[in-house]
């Protein structure tokens, strides 16, 4: 018989033979793997600020989508010396244009402050597929609570410690390169927050860096330096921001070392929150600590506050009932405040 034709039988009787359990689970994990998604679900921070899309389909047939978020407040203070009240709180109207492949607009307006309608508001190029440069306003990247949709907040509002240090929208020119478990943004701008024409000759340098090992989980570094206002008054940020868990149930934290003029701060929060499933859909119990302190007299100015929130969640974020107790720790719980707030995204 042919050498061939005993070679062809050998092989034959070989690949009939059961494979062992071990080439077995090696074989199945292999498919698995091979069989996966090239991309994982993306951790939080790493989606700070929201992205724009650069999938044409996300923007129909006409390269124009609008979106809608609106909340509704009721404010009642523990304080007899305030009333207590209904407002509008927001009424964000969003444009989001696909120019072409490589070009696309972000258009954010706000009706209840026509002093200061816009949010953020940028053309984004996007060539390079992990660089993109946006020109216009957009938010300076210090302070992961102010970088995350404010629609997905687990509280009524942001933290205190976000309001005195955070940068929030900068007019100015930002770069962002993301990846799968990093994200590099860089800022030049105006400084002043919102500020449409700079009020001094320097300009605000931000730069922020994040690394997310794992989808639950990511620590990050952002530093500020520049001047504000007509005198220069030297104004620096460094920023410590760590978060665990997912976008519904988890922890996070930031530390501010902060230089405004001569006087320097020391601030951090840290928060927890948990989504559970209950008779009417979903509640998200929450619960936030926050710290000030300040190297000069204006003890006033320092804040020792602890804030309980709770949401229900209607139809996820796009209808939810939140509410909010938040108490100043350093008068005893004497003052302090009842904030319910209904939000709905069109």
């Amino acid at each position: 018989m042919p050498r061939s034709i005993k070679r062809a039988r050998r092989v034959r009787r070989l690949n009939s033979r059961p494979a062992s359990p071990l080439s077995q689970i090696s074989t199945g994990m292999l498919a698995v793997l091979l069989a996966a998604p090239a991309a994982s679900a993306q951790a939080p921070a790493l989606e700070a600020p929201p992205p724009l899309s650069t999938d044409s389909a996300a923007y129909g047939e006409l390269g124009i989508r609008v979106a809608i978020l609106l909340q509704i407040r009721a404010d009642f203070p523990d304080s007899e010396s305030e009333s207590s009240t209904f407002f509008l709180r927001k009424a964000e109207v969003g444009l989001r244009a696909r120019v072409n492949d490589h070009t696309h607009i972000l258009v954010e307006l706000d009706p209840v402050n026509p002093e200061d309608p816009f949010r953020r508001t940028y053309l984004r190029l996007s060539h390079l597929p992990r660089l993109h440069f946006k020109l216009g306003m957009e938010k300076a990247p210090v302070g992961l609570e102010e970088l995350l949709s404010s629609a997905r907040q687990p509280f009524v509002d942001r933290s205190a410690v976000n309001d005195r240090f955070a940068m929030a929208e900068e007019v100015g020119a930002h770069l962002e390169s993301r990846w799968d478990h990093w994200l590099f943004q860089l800022s030049v701008t105006n400084g002043g927050r919102r500020l449409l024409r700079d009020d001094n000759e320097r300009k605000d340098v931000s730069a922020r860096v994040v690394w997310a090992p794992v989808e639950w989980g990511s620590v990050g570094l952002s530093r500020l330096s520049g001047d504000a206002g007509p005198q220069d008054q030297e104004r620096n940020r460094l920023n410590v921001e760590l978060k665990l868990g997912s976008e519904a149930s988890g922890m996070q934290g930031e530390f501010y070392r902060a230089t405004d003029g001569a006087v320097q701060s020391s601030a951090f929060y840290v928060a927890a929150f948990r989504t559970m499933s209950a008779g009417i859909g979903q509640v998200q119990p929450a619960i936030r600590y926050e710290h000030i302190e300040r190297s000069d007299a204006e003890r006033q100015d320092e804040m020792r506050l602890l804030t309980f929130g709770m949401g229900i969640f209607l139809d996820g974020h796009r209808s939810k009932l939140q509410a909010s107790y938040q108490a100043d720790l350093r008068s005893g719980f004497a003052e302090g405040g009842l904030r319910i707030q209904y939000q709905a995204e069109f």
